[in-house]
């Protein structure tokens, strides 16, 4: 059965090309309208889908992971799960302002965790607040940087990093996944900077991450973090130094909004904003982007130059025009000695909203969203707009 499940997965990703890629899509959503009827499941009808009566906690299930190593060609995958395990939670995010990508976190009393569902308008069928069953057995829990996943097996695709895969054949969605009763949406935890360093000193096994919180009295760091893959076709993977650029450890690079559309980011490639950022990861360096691919000939390899093809005599510059897509962007935050990024999808739809300059002139500020954990730093979410008029998820001290 897992191996039937690694292939169906591995030929969606293959067809989609979803799964292979780091950044987030577009996320398609249907304005209000509210979602139509819906088969709401009791635990008296999953028997015949092997529910035994037991639920297991959050917080027991992820202390089932064990990370493998040497997993094709040096990959790690994560730990496939193969009791009658079930799990209950609360929906504690939506899709709808296109901020998360093919996810949805549920939470109960012990903790939170990624569910990989692999669907966009997830919030049309979950929605905030609702009890959700999950199948668990013969699913992968697994980590992405640190952060607990709940999904399948990985695919063996050469390009695949990541310990798990996404749940995004309906079919499998039906026998793992069973949406139950409405209920009051769960109220944010308001957390302090000891709880988050705990949970970073946990690491995967932290208590936050996957929950709904609240952080207050946050200062603006001045700091970004963006990672850019020039070349649209080059697969994006960090064995690739040659098509990847950071943009960090000098201020904010010129970026004033939550994230960059692909407009905005063409509108900040031709201003200049970038031109010195380095083409490389590490150690492994080749010039600023307004350098070519050919001038670093000896030091690439011929093979790597003609993965490039023609745009091997653009420079890297015209490249990340030619081949623009929106762009996450990551601010910096600081909650006493503790940093926080607030990580927003290009595909957001305020990802082009400014920052107010209350925010960056000093004012403290009070966040809400999903706290993960990504290579040892706490990370934040937003699941509404930071300025939205009923429910904002940035408050203005």
């Amino acid at each position: 059965m897992k191996k039937l499940f690694i292939a169906i997965a591995a030929f969606a990703a293959l067809v989609s090309c979803q799964s292979l890629k780091e950044e987030w899509q577009p996320v398609l959503t249907f304005g209000n309208n509210e979602p139509g009827e819906m088969k709401l499941w009791k635990e008296s009808d999953l028997a015949s889908y092997g529910f035994n009566g037991t639920i297991t906690t959050i917080k027991e299930m992820k202390l089932q992971y064990n990370k493998k190593t040497d997993f094709e060609k040096n990959r790690t995958s994560g730990h496939t799960i193969t009791d009658n395990v079930w799990i209950k939670g609360q929906v504690v995010s939506d899709d709808k302002t296109g901020n998360l990508y093919r996810e949805i976190y549920l939470q109960d009393a012990t903790g939170g965790i990624d569910l990989k569902l692999g669907k966009s308008s997830l919030y049309s069928d979950y929605r905030l607040g609702q009890w959700v069953y999950v199948k668990c057995q013969d699913l992968c829990i697994g980590a992405y940087n640190d952060m607990p996943q709940l999904g399948l097996e990985p695919d063996n695709t050469s390009t695949n990093e990541y310990e798990t895969s996404y749940i995004d054949i309906q079919a499998m969605i039906d026998t793992h996944v069973f949406r139950s009763d409405y209920d009051t949406p769960v109220t944010p935890k308001t957390v302090t900077q000891a709880e988050i360093t705990a949970s970073l000193s946990a690491g995967f096994q932290g208590d936050l991450w996957g929950t709904l919180v609240k952080v207050e009295g946050l200062k603006y760091g001045n700091e970004i973090f963006a990672l850019v893959y020039p070349h649209g076709i080059l697969a994006h993977k960090k064995e690739n130094p040659y098509n990847r650029i950071f943009l960090s450890d000098a201020g904010t690079w010129g970026i004033t909004t939550w994230s960059m559309s692909k407009a905005k980011y063409i509108e900040y490639i031709q201003a200049g904003n970038f031109d010195s950022a380095v083409v490389g990861s590490g150690a492994t360096k080749y010039g600023n982007i307004l350098t070519k691919p050919k001038d670093y000939a000896n030091q690439m390899g011929e093979s790597v130059i003609t993965a490039f093809g023609q745009d091997a005599n653009l420079t890297y510059k015209e490249m990340m025009i030619k081949y623009a897509t929106a762009n996450y962007v990551s601010h910096y935050f600081k909650m006493g000695s503790t940093e926080i990024q607030v990580r927003t999808s290009g595909y957001a739809k305020f990802a082009d909203q400014a920052l107010d300059s209350r925010i960056v002139g000093g004012s403290t500020v009070d966040i809400t969203g999903i706290i993960t954990i990504y290579s040892g730093s706490a990370q934040m979410s937003l699941i509404t707009a930071p300025d939205d008029k009923d429910n904002p998820s940035v408050k203005i001290n």
